[in-house]
């Protein structure tokens, strides 16, 4: 070999080598970069997290299975999966039930999970049955309350449905049933319809377990049983109308929790509203709440005789009127009515239910 052979092969060993060790520090550089997300990137990825009350009853239940207590209860309810049946109206199941927790609901329903986490979701357990040619799919959820069920139950509720007699809340469509008990919202669907024997007869054993699984709380008084989705009025109420919103009702970041249902009044439609508060001082809190977000956003206070005791009454042009009261630990009102005449007749409507009621709770 030639000395300028020697001298090209030893430049080429270098540059060889030089390359292996930048690829190596890179490699390294990885490797540690990898552990230290972009703090965005780390929120992004991080799954929600569970209430301590949540976290100790994931950790109690035996693997892929999911409890959770409801609200008050004595004791711990029957675990979910436990009340999917063996054998219900000539349905069989095709396997063994199957359970999820706060952390793992996405894996079963991704792209709906959030609705159920945001409303108050504890746990949900489903199993698949064939019923003659049929393949159905029960899905039953416990959430932290009866008003969490409805929410989910209320903001899924499908157009143009027929009332089941099952439940309270409850309606069956050509291929699926979907109903609240208490704290537990069902959802028993076929893959074809011409099903409705099979879905009542999955739902009503589910329902009979739940029944007799339910563990007695202490008992309330009247006033504390009133339910907010019992008192709007009935005249002029929409069918299929009444909702729950979880979180920033009608826009209003931190007005949480609100039943409304919609009216056919004179002029168009207007929307009723409640929501029960922890009693009368944080009522009025949410009360000026809202007073500040309907006038940051353009309305003007309006004067209006006729309108309920205490009721402020606002109204931007093109949009409609506003009015809301309180009574007692509950924030009731009309939402979008189109004109004064209308919203005055609706929230006095909806004002005698709501006396009438805390009346009678009051034991007077």
């Amino acid at each position: 070999m030639t000395r300028r052979e020697h001298s090209t092969s030893s430049g080429q060993r270098m540059a060889s080598l030089a390359v292996l060790a930048a690829l190596a520090l890179l490699a390294a550089w990885l490797l540690v970069t990898r552990t230290h997300f972009n703090p965005a990137v780390e929120v992004a990825l991080r799954a929600p997290a569970l209430k301590a009350g949540v976290m100790a009853q994931n950790a109690a239940a035996a693997p892929g299975e999911a409890t959770a207590t409801p609200p008050n209860a004595p004791g711990k309810a029957a675990p979910l999966a436990s009340l999917l049946p063996e054998a219900a109206a000539g349905a069989k199941p095709l396997g063994p039930a199957e359970s999820f927790t706060p952390a793992t609901l996405s894996d079963k329903i991704d792209g709906k999970a959030e609705l159920y986490l945001a409303a108050g979701f504890a746990a949900m357990s489903c199993r698949s049955y064939q019923a003659g040619p049929a393949r159905v799919e029960v899905y039953l959820y416990r959430m932290k309350s009866p008003d969490a069920a409805f929410a989910v139950f209320s903001g899924q509720r499908r157009p143009g449905s027929a009332p089941s007699s099952l439940a309270k809340n409850a309606y069956l469509t050509d291929n699926a049933l979907f109903l609240t008990s208490g704290a537990h919202y069902l959802e028993v669907i076929a893959d074809r319809a011409g099903t409705k024997a099979a879905l009542e007869g999955l739902a009503k054993t589910v329902l009979a377990g739940l029944s007799a699984s339910e563990p007695v709380g202490d008992k309330k008084s009247a006033a504390a049983d009133i339910q907010p989705g019992d008192l709007f009025p009935k005249a002029g109420l929409k069918a299929d109308s009444l909702r729950l919103t979880v979180a920033d009702a009608f826009g209003c970041q931190g007005l949480t929790n609100v039943y409304s249902a919609e009216y056919a009044v004179s002029g168009g439609t207007a929307a009723a509203f409640l929501a029960r508060r922890r009693d009368a001082a944080e009522a009025q809190a949410q009360a000026k709440l809202y007073q500040r977000f309907l006038t940051d956003n353009g309305f003007a206070v309006q004067n209006a005789a006729g309108a309920p005791a205490g009721a402020t009454v606002f109204a931007l042009e093109g949009i409609g009127v506003e009015l809301l009261f309180t009574r007692g630990p509950f924030l009731a009102g009309v939402h979008e009515a189109p004109n004064l005449d209308a919203a005055l007749k609706l929230a006095a409507a909806l004002a005698a239910e709501l006396d009438a009621a805390l009346l009678k709770g009051s034991g007077k």
